[in-house]
């Protein structure tokens, strides 16, 4: 039997006048009791019933007399608490309803709807919400399981919260409660009180015993639910607040809430567990197509099958929206959705459904509709970034501010509208990143002044970051003035071109693609080739200087043009695609002539020198070395000059001239040593070495080859670094240290193998055999 309301009235009667006699007791005199009653707005008999038990103070009476008497914290607490355990019990008794004994099987609640049909995938997921479950103790000890599914609209977190509840009803003897919050939707979200409501009829409380007072409502659920085992489902929610007052109060029953937003005060103050979905893994999201429409269909053209769910981002709604297109449609109809959703700029409208709640635009306007005016602009901005993803300082220079908009991102990753995937660095999937170009459609002028501050962002910050990886350039250091980003040294430096790689490759073909940006594509692609080449990055090298070569032409910037298409021919030759260098630094050259830029053909004959080199064909290379030192000896510039005199030592060393490759050498390394050209004394010092071992002085090579690794590995470039390595494996080969020799080779070999290198069959080679004196290690080519 439930609890005697007669009983609990008493009790909390005999609380009150203790609290009353302690306020009377702290102020050293009676309080009258006729002044107290008008001071509440009650009748003189009201207050002594509410002293004697014989009937219970409204809450907002009980409030205001424990305002007068100075009552306040936990002793204010626990008699609001008795209160409304008095109330609940008077209630049940009145309504019938007096514990779980009382209701028929027929009375419990099974509101869950449907488990989805063709629900695939999510088994991580799915056995963490088991584990979560499995590690409350015992049925009636232990926190209320609260858990809280949480992602961007379109993810699958009612999907995933109905299937699993599901999975686990049988757990929950008395019964299941679902609501619709509507946090999200064409409607107004829904009260809690409306939800409150209809949960305790759904227990069995009659229309006239449910609590008008909002508190006094949701104590009453509290009150039902601990003496059961039920399951609720809170979908949709928009925020705690409208979470809290439906939660259960004590163990055995368990909540299960759905929301786009991230419910932090759910998880600090009820200690909710936090499940936040992302888009699905790709063979979930093949999975779910094959459910579908069939596997048949997918087999026969997987490429199109795979593009598809590139284009369709991997979200859940949007693969099912086309998933429902290519099932009504022709059979040849995949194709050509797939072309479709390729070729449209409005990938959306392809998308799009005649319901709002399958429609992603209409999902999307939802959680945007909800944003503040800040973090809105800001979700309007990130249209403007190419991704695939940003840091905070980009979100600074899109908005035009000197910090960081730590509140607007905090906003977005709220309304899971951005993600963060780690610390400091955040993301948009393709579908949220077209949602938020077309927001912002209508602000041309702010959209393209956001894009020129982003570009410029990126640029000052690349070339710090090349300054640091080359501070021997003066130029470097001028092209720096004003940057904002700090670079301890070259190893911070590599690690932010590192990080920043694909977003600076997508602003290079932004910028090409917009003839009012094109001179940021060649400025950008120059502050990236140090790294490119010391990375070994030879396809994204070739990419990022095509692309800065065309955006020249466009623009008729004739030394540009020259510029990036040298370090095209560059990368073209790191490919072993010879033929198209050599044609490409032909033309530079005849540019470069017919402009009279000195720099650019001399840039281009040192060019020529490395691709002759790399083809073994030193004596073609020998005369554009020392026509490249000619012009470096007017010019005056000591890097040049030294760059002139590697050139030219490099070659006679490859064509036996040893001596006059010694002192050419030596001369370069006193410069370059004169000047700090760090670079530049790892390539020589390597020339040196080859000398020397060439003229069987093998410890003196050993010592330039090991002077050549250590500055390769305080520049980070692990492509010179594994040569460098294969060239001292062959000195100490020929000093008879096969062991250490093969060692060292196995170095160079796990560095080209990183660097998926070609390079690498040679020095597998070489490991294949026993190391004995050896002069095949692979031409270098930068």
């Amino acid at each position: 039997m439930g609890a005697d309301p007669a009983a609990l009235r008493r009790q909390f009667a005999g609380e009150l006048n203790r609290v009353l006699m302690g306020a009377e007791k702290r102020r050293g005199h009676a309080l009258g009791r006729g002044e107290l009653a008008r001071r509440l707005n009650v009748s003189t008999s009201s207050l002594y019933a509410y002293l004697s038990g014989t009937t219970l103070p409204g809450i907002d009476v009980l409030d205001a007399l424990l305002t007068a008497l100075d009552v306040t914290g936990t002793e204010a607490g626990g008699l609001a608490t008795l209160r409304d355990a008095a109330e609940t019990a008077r209630r049940l008794r009145s309504s019938g309803t007096s514990g779980p004994k009382a209701r028929s099987v027929q009375d419990i609640p099974q509101q869950l709807p449907p488990a989805p049909a063709d629900f695939v995938g999510r088994n991580a997921e799915l056995a963490r919400l088991d584990s979560w479950l499995d590690a409350v103790p015992v049925p009636r000890a232990g926190p209320v399981l609260i858990v809280v599914v949480e992602g961007t609209a379109g993810v699958g977190k009612t999907a995933l919260a109905l299937t699993w509840a599901h999975s686990i009803r049988d757990r929950f003897t008395d019964g299941h409660l679902h609501v619709n919050l509507r946090g999200f939707g064409p409607d107004e979200p829904m009260d809690p009180n409306e939800a409150l409501h209809g949960f305790l009829l759904g227990l069995g409380v009659s229309p006239t015993a449910v609590p008008t007072h909002p508190p006094a409502a949701s104590a009453l659920l509290r009150t039902l639910l601990a003496a059961r085992r039920v399951l609720l489902v809170l979908d949709n929610a928009r925020s705690a607040e409208q979470v809290r007052p439906l939660l259960p109060g004590s163990p055995g029953s368990a909540a299960v809430v759905t929301s786009r937003n991230r419910l932090d005060g759910l998880v600090i103050r009820e200690g909710a567990r936090r499940l936040a979905l992302d888009v699905l893994p790709r063979y979930d999201a093949h999975a779910l197509l094959s459910r579908r429409i069939g596997s048949e269909r997918l087999v026969r053209d997987r490429r199109a099958t795979d593009e598809l769910v590139d284009l369709c981002a991997r979200l859940p709604l949007a693969l099912s929206v086309a998933a429902a297109r290519i099932s009504a449609g022709p059979e040849d109809g995949f194709g050509h959705l797939v072309a479709e959703l390729r070729g449209t700029q409005r990938r959306l409208d392809v998308l799009g459904n005649a319901d709002t709640d399958l429609d992603l635009r209409s999902v999307f306007d939802q959680s945007y509709a909800t944003l503040p005016a800040s973090a809105a602009r800001l979700f309007r901005r990130l249209g403007c970034h190419p991704g695939p993803d940003f840091d905070g300082p980009a979100c600074a220079a899109l908005l035009g501010v000197s910090n960081t908009p730590r509140v607007e991102l905090d906003t977005l990753t709220t309304a899971h509208l951005v993600q963060q995937h780690a610390y400091g660095r955040y993301g948009l999937h393709d579908l949220l990143h077209a949602y938020a170009r077309e927001r912002g459609e209508g602000e041309r002028n702010e959209r393209v002044a956001a894009t020129e501050r982003l570009l410029q962002h990126y640029l000052r910050s690349a070339r710090q970051a090349d300054h640091q990886l080359e501070p021997w350039h003066p130029d470097r250091a001028a092209s720096t003035t004003g940057t904002t980003e700090g670079f301890d040294g070259s190893s911070a430096a590599m690690a932010w071109f590192d990080g920043e790689l694909a977003v600076l490759q997508a602003l290079v073909a932004q910028a090409a693609a917009h003839d009012e940006l094109s001179g940021y594509a060649w400025r950008l692609a120059e502050s990236m080739a140090v790294y490119l080449r010391r990375s070994g990055r030879r396809h994204q090298r070739l990419a990022v200087h095509a692309l800065a070569r065309g955006a020249a032409e466009r623009a008729g910037d004739a030394p540009a043009w020259s510029d990036a298409a040298r370090r095209q021919a560059d990368a073209l030759a790191r490919l072993h695609r010879f033929d198209e260098a050599l044609d490409l630094l032909r033309k530079v050259l005849h540019t470069s002539r017919s402009t009279q830029n000195t720099e650019g053909v001399r840039a281009a004959r040192l060019s020529l020198v490395r691709v002759y080199s790399a083809l073994g064909d030193h004596a073609r290379a020998l005369p554009h070395a020392r026509l490249a030192l000619a012009l470096a000896r007017r010019n005056g510039d000591p890097v040049a000059l030294a760059d002139g005199l590697t050139s030219v030592a490099e070659q006679e060393q490859r064509l036996g001239q040893q001596a006059a490759a010694l002192e050419h050498a030596s001369q370069a390394l006193e410069l370059y040593t004169r000047v700090g050209h760090l670079d530049g004394q790892a390539a020589i010092l390597l020339c040196l070495g080859q000398a020397e071992q060439a003229l069987d002085r093998n410890p003196e090579a050993v010592e330039r080859y090991e002077a050549s690794v250590r500055l390769d590995r305080v520049l980070a470039d692990r492509y010179r670094e594994a040569h460098a390595l294969d060239h001292l494996a062959d000195a100490h080969a020929a000093c008879g240290r096969g062991t250490r020799a093969r060692l060292l080779r196995e170095k160079a070999l796990a560095l080209l193998v990183e660097l998926h290198h070609p390079d690498a069959r040679l020095v597998r080679a070489k490991l294949s055999r026993t190391d004995e004196p050896a002069h095949t290690c692979a031409q270098e080519t930068p």
